[in-house]
């Protein structure tokens, strides 16, 4: 009798949750659970507004080495100087940039293969757009990589920054050098990318983008903005080679 009296109880039971999920169902609500939700990292939380006037200050940055065709991105940062990755540049003896569509000749008139930061000078006279300001970096605030694809399209990569480190080991080259203060940052990034700016919230550049955890992931590397400052204060704006090809 006892055995009976259960069974009934969970036929009953089972009528109600079969009767439940059919009226969920009904009401839209029965999508099977395919896995956890997956929440967006790296939100930028910039103006679209700012990035967009922001973006008008970076070009591409092209030209051929020793053995082949590279380019990268850079930026206007004082006057009539354009900021960028010493990489990018290393053995290009007139790195071309793309400015509104028009492709500029430049000469190196700064070249540092520790801090991988490279200044770059058009060979004419040129009103250049509006150049970026430069910022103090802080760890876990939003920002955004403005970079320009190999169309010379900009693009900004939303980014977060995690931490601020000193970078120490080699040089471009593979020699001994002796470090530089950068930044880890939570961003997808690839090739072509290095010399981009790192704007925080306010518009400023606190870092210029060097390059990407080894393996994949979505961390990146850049220089801190004050290398940049140094460098320019350091540059006598009469030129130099831009070092030979890595």
């Amino acid at each position: 009798m006892r055995v009976r009296r259960v069974a009934a109880v969970l036929a009953a039971g089972l009528l109600v949750y079969l009767t439940f999920l059919a009226w969920t169902a009904r009401q839209g609500g029965g999508e099977a659970w395919t896995g956890p939700t997956i929440v967006p990292t790296s939100e930028p939380g910039i103006d679209p507004v700012l990035i967009e006037r922001l973006e008008a200050s970076t070009v591409s940055v092209r030209g051929m080495d020793c053995r082949s065709a590279q380019f990268g991105t850079g930026f206007v940062v004082a006057g009539d100087l354009i900021a960028t990755g010493a990489h990018v540049v290393a053995g290009i003896a007139v790195p071309i940039v793309v400015i509104d569509g028009r492709e500029v000749p430049t000469r190196v008139v700064a070249f540092d293969p520790v801090s991988d930061l490279a200044l770059l000078k058009p060979t004419s006279d040129l009103d250049l757009p509006a150049p970026l300001a430069l910022g103090v970096p802080a760890a876990g605030v939003p920002a955004s990589i403005l970079v320009r694809d190999e169309d010379g399209l900009p693009l900004a990569v939303p980014a977060i920054v995690q931490s601020l480190i000193r970078a120490t080991g080699d040089d471009i080259y593979g020699m001994p050098g002796g470090g530089r203060d950068a930044l880890e940052v939570e961003a997808h990034i690839r090739s072509g990318h290095s010399g981009a700016p790192i704007v925080n919230g306010d518009g400023a550049v606190i870092g210029i983008l060097f390059s990407r955890l080894r393996g994949g992931g979505p961390v990146a590397y850049a220089v801190q903005s004050g290398e940049l400052v140094a460098l320019i204060k350091e540059s006598s704006g009469a030129g130099g080679p831009a070092g030979p090809c890595r």
